[in-house]
């Protein structure tokens, strides 16, 4: 039997984030490099990639590659691919995590197409274009980004204070994705390629004070999740401790949807 430490760890394995400038793109990828793996991480704000290239390079003292792109445009995403092929650099692990979401209280406001093409058409294009090499290999792992409003409706009472009301596209994007998820781990088992759910709890990211006390409560932790809580689940995810996991939508959210 494998050692524990082993199982984790991601040494020879390449794995692509998209969304990867945001808030939990910069985790995710951390928690590829503690385990030793190899990184691409994309997204369409690259002033900001190359901010977090530079600091998670200084940080691990292992090189990074990055691409600007529009994960909604297939053509984006292909060119992409063709890039890291003509490097040889083949894919084993995609993490989904591009999506649109503006936060109450900007000036930023919900756009149903674009949201929906970011989050689930451009997880279907990511999926779609790098899996034909896992078919070939013979293995992989897919990691499609939640969220607990995935498997709950939104507890709009929590926003009213701030004249806000989250968006339903948000509830069909989420939603959605275990949708994904499960098509493709049903698709995908018979080529030894996983695809799993990732579901987090609300981040906390300095929100508005009242929103914070009022969602703590609904939490058995009482507390909204940190940046940093979902980096084991994503190191067990993309590696061999979960080899026999797929399909499943694992929620880490504090408690709030056992209640």
């Amino acid at each position: 039997m494998e050692s524990q430490n082993k199982l984790f760890r991601l040494d020879n394995s390449n794995i692509i984030i998209s969304g990867g400038a945001g808030l939990l793109g910069e985790q995710h990828a951390r928690a590829i490099l503690m385990m030793n793996g190899n990184l691409v991480l994309i997204d369409k704000n690259f002033i900001e990639l190359k901010k977090i290239k530079k600091k998670l390079e200084y940080e691990f003292n292992k090189k990074i590659t990055i691409f600007k792109c529009d994960v909604a445009a297939y053509k984006s995403v292909k060119n992409i691919y063709s890039k890291l092929k003509k490097k040889n650099f083949l894919i084993d692990v995609i993490i989904n995590n591009a999506a649109l979401n503006p936060p109450p209280g900007t000036k930023l406001k919900s756009n149903f197409q674009k949201e929906l093409a970011v989050s689930l058409i451009g997880a279907e294009n990511l999926i779609k274009i790098f899996s034909a090499q896992m078919i070939k290999n013979k293995k992989g792992s897919i990691i499609n980004i939640g969220s607990d409003l995935s498997v709950i409706a939104p507890d709009q009472s929590l926003y009213s204070h701030l004249n806000y009301c989250k968006p339903l596209s948000y509830s069909i994007i989420k939603h959605g994705i275990v949708g994904l998820t499960k098509y493709y781990a049903s698709l995908f088992g018979k080529y030894n390629i996983r695809c799993n759910c990732l579901s987090p709890g609300g981040v906390f990211n300095y929100q508005d004070k009242v929103f914070v006390k009022n969602i703590k409560k609904k939490i058995p932790l009482n507390r909204m999740a940190t940046k940093y809580d979902f980096i084991g689940t994503v190191q067990y995810l993309c590696s061999d401790a979960s080899k026999y996991l797929t399909g499943q939508n694992i929620i880490v959210d504090g408690g709030r949807t056992i209640i």
